[in-house]
């Protein structure tokens, strides 16, 4: 028979091995510095009745080899959440099993359960392999869109400029 892949929802024992999966993804992504939480941040803000993100795992032959977070979102102009995929990872020895596809449907299975209209998410302009995945499950390329982001002492600086702003207009 041959070996079967099962994804389900993670649970508060599955926290290393998806810690684990977190800094090897942010490694690939050379982003492994940027990763500050710990498995107490996760069992925080992935568990209990104030979670933050929902966790699902892949297992092969009754080992966790794959992982997918996601969170849900408020659109000011829709009524219902929006499903954001923040990370999907298979285990490099385990790629081309078609393990992330499941991980991909048990996300959009989850978000249609919650009726929300679509999965978003965003990937490396330079990561082919993903990008062909997602194209080929169905996602759709939003060319108009942008994405910009603001962090460390940029941050810092435009928070302390609208503080000045304030305490001058104040």
């Amino acid at each position: 028979m041959a070996p079967v892949c099962r994804v389900r929802p993670a649970i508060p024992a599955d926290i290393p091995a998806l810690m684990r999966m977190k800094y090897e993804l942010a490694s690939e992504e050379g982003t492994a510095d940027c990763v500050r939480a710990t498995d107490q941040d996760w069992l925080r803000h992935g568990f209990g009745s104030n979670a933050r993100f929902t966790a699902a795992v892949a297992e092969w032959e009754g080992s966790i080899v794959g992982m997918a977070t996601y969170s849900m979102r408020y659109v000011t102009g829709w009524v219902v959440p929006t499903f954001y995929l923040q990370d999907l990872f298979v285990d490099p020895r385990h790629r081309r099993r078609c393990i992330a596809t499941a991980l991909l449907r048990h996300v959009a299975a989850q978000a249609l359960e919650h009726g929300s209209p679509l999965v978003e998410l965003n990937v490396r302009e330079n990561n082919n392999e993903a990008r062909r995945l997602y194209r080929k499950s169905g996602f759709k390329r939003v060319n108009h869109c942008v994405t910009y982001l603001i962090a460390g002492p940029t941050l810092a600086e435009l928070a302390g400029a609208a503080c000045d702003l304030l305490a001058v207009l104040g």
